[in-house]
């Protein structure tokens, strides 16, 4: 081999390998953001709710579906979805193994069971929170009990001083309008029974307006139209430090373990109903859902509408934010702790 055509060999070869280089380097780099908002043009996206059509999830997911689309770059349309089952689980499942990574796909699978089903180590999880991509949530959730009016319960006191079986609705396990009643009667002794097996709060809300539950544990959003403005129900105590001169669930209970898995509980009202997208979405897309969802919380016509039905507004949190509590809330759960939580979420 002559030394001009080994020349050209090798210089070929190596002109092949920069280009090999840089198509590795363009692919580690990512999406650019140009790019990513062009992506969204003409693409519709699918955002599910993990709860059944009527409740406080689905009706919240719908009004983020209402806006968002408005918010991100091509204007995708937004098509409000159900996927229910186990209080979110079943969404959770789908997200995380199953739903296409491309940004297209979104959740709000719900609170309670969603998140500490994960955490109490149920059989039935199939996803890791701290590796899903968290976009954000309006605001803080605060439940309370409800207690409907002419039940003869108005007071925490009266809670407590009932002589008669306090009837309270709930949908299943791992779901807070369910486990913290029974928290309450395990730990405290207070005179409550729990009615499984609701689909939703709506139908909960239907079975108080008949008479054949005394009250539940959900959020204001969760009726159709202000409880007390309607005469349906008081509420006896709240989750979060939010409304002014009612007690703390935290405070109900005097039996520390009780005190604990409330806190716990807390935890995720604190974090409200997050929009989740699936591991894997690219980094520019998730930037662009982000930044979009939060233009959708702060806007005054969403502020405007989720105020008028009732649902929790005020400081967003963000997708970090919201992960980066998660991760701290949970960090040092006890053996013990989680395995109670296996109990009422499996």
């Amino acid at each position: 081999m002559n030394t001009c055509h080994h020349f050209r060999m090798k210089r070929r070869l190596l002109s092949g390998l920069a280009a090999g280089w840089l198509l590795l380097a363009l692919a580690g780099a990512g999406e650019s953001p140009a790019r990513a908002a062009d992506f969204y043009a003409g693409k519709s996206i699918s955002l599910y709710a993990g709860r059944p059509p009527g409740g406080g999830v689905d009706a919240e997911m719908r009004l983020v579906a209402q806006f968002l689309g408005n918010e991100i770059p091509g204007h995708p349309r937004v098509l409000p979805l159900n996927m229910p089952g186990a209080g979110g689980v079943v969404l959770g499942n789908y997200l995380y193994n199953i739903a296409p990574k491309d940004g297209l796909t979104l959740g709000v699978p719900g609170r309670t069971s969603f998140i500490l089903s994960a955490v109490g180590g149920n059989p039935n999880v199939h996803y890791d929170l701290a590796q899903f991509n968290w976009i954000g949530s309006a605001a803080s959730s605060n439940f309370m009990l409800w207690m409907r009016v002419g039940s003869g319960v108005s007071s925490l006191d009266q809670l407590r001083q009932s002589k008669k079986t306090i009837v309270i609705g709930g949908s299943g396990n791992g779901n807070s309008d369910t486990v913290v009643p029974e928290l309450l009667l395990k730990y405290e002794k207070v005179p409550i029974k729990v009615i499984r097996g609701y689909p939703g709060t709506s139908d909960e809300v239907l079975a108080m307006q008949r008479g054949e539950i005394d009250g539940l544990f959900t959020e204001r959003a969760g009726f159709p139209s202000d409880p007390v403005a309607a005469k349906l129900a008081v509420p006896v105590f709240q989750s979060l430090p939010i409304e002014a001169n009612l007690p703390l669930s935290r405070d109900v209970a005097a039996d520390q373990r009780a005190k604990t898995l409330i806190d716990l509980y807390s935890v995720t009202m604190r974090v409200g109903l997050a929009l989740v997208a699936p591991p894997g979405v690219p980094p520019e897309r998730l930037k662009i859902l982000r930044d979009a969802y939060l233009r959708v919380v702060t806007n005054k016509e969403y502020i405007a509408e989720a105020t008028k039905r009732g649902f929790a507004v005020g400081k967003p949190n963000g997708g970090e934010e919201i992960h980066a509590f998660l991760q701290k809330s949970f960090a040092n759960v006890s053996p013990a702790t989680k395995a109670e939580f296996l109990t009422y979420t499996h």
